[in-house]
């Protein structure tokens, strides 16, 4: 019988204005789907980053969310190329966002977070990865 680790992997984004947070790593597809779908709450210095094996559209929709997001749509150069901001959880209707372009990396950090730091397109991230995640 074989036992299975599940280990959460982190990475430090760290923003134009200085500021950063740590972000849990979801790198399969598994990770993917769950998101953060079930959780109670998102600490505002901490996010999740979707981070998929080639640029490409990505969708996303709040189902099973308790709280609201932003998502932040990032290309293979660390460039903010879209924000949704102030997501709620579904309701009866849970629509889907997508990115505006193809996208390599995918943030989602607690409701507010992309205003209070003035994130824009066009901005460039420095995110950090564990060497074991890549």
């Amino acid at each position: 019988m074989s036992l299975l680790l599940a280990v959460t992997l982190w990475a430090t984004v760290i923003f134009p204005s200085g500021n950063y947070i740590t972000a849990e790593l979801a790198l399969t597809p598994a990770q993917w789907q769950r998101g953060l779908s079930g959780r109670k709450e998102l600490k505002s210095d901490q996010g999740m980053l979707f981070v998929f094996p080639e640029p490409s559209y990505q969708s996303f929709w709040m189902k099973d969310m308790k709280f609201s997001i932003d998502i932040i749509w990032i290309d293979e150069n660390f460039q903010i190329v879209g924000i949704e901001k102030n997501l709620p959880p579904c309701g009866e209707i849970c629509p889907t966002y997508e990115s505006p372009l193809p996208v390599k990396y995918v943030l989602e950090v607690k409701a507010g977070f992309s205003e209070r730091e003035k994130l824009k397109e066009g901005d460039i991230l420095i995110i950090s990865f564990p060497s074991s995640a890549l």
